[in-house]
């Protein structure tokens, strides 16, 4: 098998069992892929518009945006809506990975620009396989944007 690329992720989940499961799961499928874990869209916006980015203090440029929609201070549709109206921004892949399976949020996400949708299952192992499938997903079969930041 080809070596599989890190990618540098912002995942913004404010339940912290989901949180730990989701980072413990890409850290393992590559335990080179960089995970910052903020709990708002408040604090997902204040990450993505930095000024500069610094590598050397472990912040990198996300590759991809793992969004919750229910989240305090600021839910995951306003900050998607935020995202892809930024024109330094909305070339970022978003991913909704949310419990809520209505149609409405669905397509509500899908028509403010989201890339990809994914309800979190109740099983621990389940949720583990869709989280590496979702990894395996963007490393190996989509083109990443280069410079969107």
């Amino acid at each position: 098998m080809n070596q599989v690329k890190p990618i540098n992720i912002l995942l913004a989940e404010d339940n912290c069992d989901h949180a730990e499961l989701m980072i413990d799961t890409l850290k393992d499928f590559n335990s080179e892929n960089s995970v910052v874990h903020v709990t708002n869209g408040e604090q997902l916006l204040e990450y993505l518009r930095k000024e500069q980015w610094n590598n050397t203090d472990g912040e990198h440029k996300p590759d991809l945006v793992l969004l919750d929609i229910k989240m305090p201070r600021m839910d995951g549709i306003s900050a998607l809506r935020e995202i892809k109206s930024d024109s330094k921004l909305k070339s970022m892949p978003v991913v909704m990975v949310t419990t809520s399976r209505a149609q409405s949020e669905i397509e509500l996400c899908f028509n403010e620009g989201v890339n990809s949708f994914i309800t979190k299952p109740i099983q621990f192992d389940e949720f583990s396989r869709k989280i590496r499938e979702l990894n395996l997903y963007w490393v190996l079969t989509t083109e990443l944007p280069g410079s969107h930041i």
